[in-house]
């Protein structure tokens, strides 16, 4: 078969910090004029769930038959890895609760999602780019990176056509990524993206309020009246925080690819 994947060594020109992009083709790759792009976040516990979704889903329509890239940190211990994500998934500068498992980072060096987005925007997505033939762009995010993706979402809307944010950690600092949301609203009057918000339906401990809060944000969002924004939403039965990334990269392609255009 021709599905190749394959990891590059990538450091970010402006921070120092390497990461790990991961890339599979589409088994048709050499003779498609253009492809989709996923890119998707927390590489390590996404890449996989993604790439083999959109190699079977893609073949009944359900899923885009892309190139999926995942983008990781260098450093692939644990620990660090967890480190990571709170340094630069996060909107604002802020102590992660010891309740979220991420051990030996302080406020200080968090909230530098500004940083990865000028990585992603600036020197990933060119690059890949000039090396591929690309046609739409898709975001896939879960927890801290589905957080990141939101705030990227609210900032920089145009540099995605369509979103999966699976389970958002909109509890960080207590919900300061909806001040992103405010800020948008105010300056503008739509909103045009294509974007599934889901939860695990069993998120309901830790007192991350979980649920209510992707149901308040994508309340919010539909409330706005944007006429361009299409946004679904979907509580997964069943699910908890951890086993639900399979469930819902499943259930926001087959969303994603059947919202109205």
């Amino acid at each position: 078969m021709a599905w190749t994947t394959a990891d590059r060594p990538i450091t970010c020109e402006r921070t120092g910090v390497g990461h790990t992009v991961s890339i599979g083709r589409p088994v048709r790759h050499a003779a498609m004029d253009s492809m989709p792009l996923v890119v998707c976040f927390d590489a390590p516990w996404t890449f996989g769930t993604v790439l083999d979704a959109t190699r079977i889903m893609s073949m009944a329509g359900e899923a885009p038959e892309a190139l999926v890239v995942g983008v990781g940190f260098a450093d692939s211990s644990m620990g660090e890895y967890l480190r990571q994500r709170a340094r630069w998934f996060t909107p604002t500068p802020w102590q992660p609760p010891i309740e979220s498992g991420v051990k030996g980072v302080d406020a200080a060096e968090c909230g530098r999602a500004d940083e990865l987005l000028g990585f992603l925007r600036d020197q990933l997505l060119p690059s890949l780019e000039s090396e591929f033939p690309i046609g739409e762009r898709w975001f896939v995010g879960h927890s801290f990176s589905a957080l990141f993706g939101l705030r990227t979402l609210l900032t920089e809307p145009g540099l995605f056509d369509k979103w999966l944010l699976a389970s958002p950690s909109i509890w960080w600092d207590g919900r300061a990524v909806l001040s992103f949301e405010e800020q948008y609203a105010a300056a503008n009057d739509d909103l045009d993206a294509d974007v599934f918000v889901s939860v695990g339906a069993d998120e309901v401990d830790g007192g991350f309020a979980m649920v209510a809060n992707a149901e308040a944000l994508v309340g919010t969002l539909r409330g706005r009246g944007y006429p361009s924004l299409r946004i679904d939403f979907a509580a997964l039965p069943g699910d908890g925080h951890s086993n639900c990334i399979g469930a819902a990269v499943s259930k926001g392609f087959r969303s994603l690819m059947a919202l109205p255009s």
